[in-house]
């Protein structure tokens, strides 16, 4: 994604570069350099100021139509709020494209990913790549509480994502942590040989 957007502020330093040097007033007896090269004739300034115009109001229409309104956005962002059962500890797993399984719904623009009690769900939604706004909690039956991903009581761990290759199949996954610091570590670090 970076890459895109590196090369359109190429194209855009290059248009600004080629209309600067357009339009420039070069000082009489001044030698043409490979900086400034000679002015280029009336026509020719007027065309690249029109495609720089052209460009300018381009680039802003796409980024006004892929930035700011999410319903045109493709995979490529992604917001999932995931839900796992108060209490649980160990490894969550979602399946995607199983067949059959039920498609993950959308509530308030989220995706909400709710993980059943024996932390693995099946949906039969693709998996998303790319950037992602993710929120966690866990839920019981009377309340919904946040749950940390970060800093201080942080309790999701190790986010990985995959893909399983079988005999006709091919199993996309994504799997992380829920417990403490030390839970995760025993369950990722070989144990300590005993002196």
């Amino acid at each position: 994604m970076i890459v895109a957007y590196s090369a359109i502020a190429l194209l855009i330093l290059a248009t600004a570069y080629s209309t600067f040097v357009s339009f420039r007033q070069k000082p009489q007896n001044a030698q043409p350099s490979w900086l400034f090269p000679d002015r280029p004739k009336r026509p020719a300034r007027i065309i690249v100021g029109f495609a720089t115009l052209v460009l300018v109001i381009g680039v802003g229409a796409w980024i006004k139509l892929n930035v700011a309104n999410p319903h045109t956005q493709n995979s490529a962002a992604r917001s999932y709020h995931f839900l796992i059962p108060e209490g649980y500890t160990g490894w969550v797993r979602i399946e995607f494209e199983i067949p059959g399984a039920p498609a993950l719904p959308t509530e308030s623009g989220h995706t909400l990913v709710k993980i059943p009690p024996s932390g693995t769900l099946k949906t039969s939604s693709s998996e998303q790549y790319g950037l992602a706004s993710e929120d966690y909690a866990s839920y019981s039956n009377d309340a919904v509480r946040p749950l940390p991903d970060s800093g201080p009581g942080k309790r999701v761990w190790g986010k990985i994502t995959g893909e399983l290759q079988g005999p006709g199949e091919n199993r996309k996954y994504e799997e992380f942590f829920v417990g403490s610091e030390q839970q995760f570590k025993d369950q990722v670090l070989p144990p300590k040989p005993k002196e």
